[in-house]
């Protein structure tokens, strides 16, 4: 892609417009659209791959000082930037950010929910109804932004039974617990659930933290957070428990 970036930005040295008012070349005038488009492209690609190196911000400050002039200096400037870290090649990131996905995804699936009843023309759609329900949505959701999402692993024999996780993600060795609040099913008994379900989680060799999320969306949970900072407790130093009642 780097390579690609470099030599896409070599087409626009052709054919330079030329001001006869000694003001700065600039790149091919009809080429001047494409140009800014692939300023933007490269620059994504430095941010997305090279977080914090102090030449993205180089970078980034060259094409701003531009102003849409499409000067040639400026071009020229980027593609030396570019160039050298083609060759110095640091290290890529490609670190996932799985907290940050995991907790966008909680904050916002009771608005996709909403979103789904808002069908056109009425047509038949996925009517949240029960814990299944919400399985099969947030399963969905995940698949948008995780390649590897496996429902229900099994988990290791715990006090004579083995039982089933909802979804792993095994490259993270993370795992989502899924509940959803009821008439019958409020703050004590969701707790006393998931209180089980943690020290089974705890016995599983592939699981190092696990995501609890607690669908409320009839209000059921009369103290969320305390909720939350009560079962969150249930960590350890080498097991973390993270646990999201939404909405809130």
């Amino acid at each position: 892609m780097l390579r690609e970036l470099i030599e896409e930005g070599k087409i626009y040295r052709q054919n330079p417009e030329i001001d006869i008012v000694e003001r700065p070349v600039r790149v091919n005038k009809k080429m001047q659209l494409e140009f800014l488009r692939w300023e933007m492209t490269a620059l994504l690609f430095l941010q997305q791959n090279y977080k914090g190196h102090p030449m993205v911000l180089e970078f980034k400050k060259a094409i701003d000082e531009d102003k849409k002039g499409c000067f040639w200096i400026t071009l020229n400037s980027l593609i030396g930037i570019l160039e050298a870290f083609d060759k110095i090649k640091p290290h890529i990131d490609t670190e996932i950010d799985f907290e940050s996905i995991l907790c966008g995804i909680f904050d916002h699936f009771h608005s996709c929910a909403l979103q789904l009843r808002r069908r056109h023309a009425g047509r038949s759609t996925l009517a949240i109804a029960d814990e299944y329900d919400v399985q099969d949505l947030l399963h969905a959701i995940l698949k948008l932004h995780f390649s590897d999402v496996r429902p229900e692993e099994w988990t290791p024999s715990y006090a004579g039974n083995s039982n089933r996780m909802d979804f792993l993600l095994r490259e993270a060795n993370m795992a989502i617990e899924v509940k959803m609040t009821r008439d019958n099913l409020k703050d004590k008994e969701i707790g006393e659930q998931l209180i089980i379900d943690i020290a089974k989680y705890k016995q599983h060799p592939n699981v190092n933290v696990l995501y609890c999320f607690i669908y409320d969306p009839n209000s059921n949970i009369y103290n969320p957070v305390g909720l939350e900072n009560d079962l969150n407790q249930q960590s350890s130093d080498d097991f973390k428990v993270k646990v999201f009642v939404r909405p809130n």
